[in-house]
């Protein structure tokens, strides 16, 4: 049985494989997608407007590999809910978390060569998971963070 320490060191090593290579491996221990340009982070409570402790590490691996192996980029941050709620209530909840999230990159800093160009919720809308469970609700529950215009550094050989 794999220990949490030891899925956190993979989750890591992953996580930089993709961001650096564009890897798409073991998509569903990591955030970020094939290429480099979108990381979903989930982990929101029921109308929790910061993100859970799991989230925050993931959010704080990707901002150490952008800063360390990227010279600069944009990044847009868009904001989601399940479906529980109003849709007045739930767009502003995503907008929330999305401005959270642009806040938390930063905080774990996300150097300032790098531009939020977008931040944005779409509440609702276009779920990637059944709102008819609870942990399709949780799936939806989620801000999608998409880096563009990534200029990677050279590396020294």
């Amino acid at each position: 049985m794999i220990e949490i320490r030891e899925l956190i060191t993979v989750k890591k090593i992953v996580i930089f494989l993709m961001l650096i290579f564009g890897m798409n491996v073991m998509a569903l221990l990591v955030p970020c997608a094939e290429g480099d340009t979108k990381c979903v982070i989930r982990g929101f409570k029921v109308n929790g407007e910061i993100i859970n402790e799991e989230g925050s590490q993931d959010i704080k691996y990707i901002v150490h590999f952008i800063n360390n192996f990227a010279e600069s980029g944009s990044i847009e941050i868009i904001g989601y809910t399940d479906s529980i709620g109003t849709k007045r209530h739930n767009l502003k909840l995503s907008i929330i978390r999305a401005q959270n999230t642009a806040k938390i990159l930063r905080e774990f800093g996300l150097n300032e060569k790098f531009i939020i160009s977008k931040i944005t919720g779409e509440g609702e809308n276009f779920p990637i998971d059944t709102n008819g469970t609870v942990a399709g609700r949780y799936n939806n529950r989620r801000v999608e963070i998409f880096i563009e215009n990534i200029k990677f550094k050279e590396q020294v050989k």
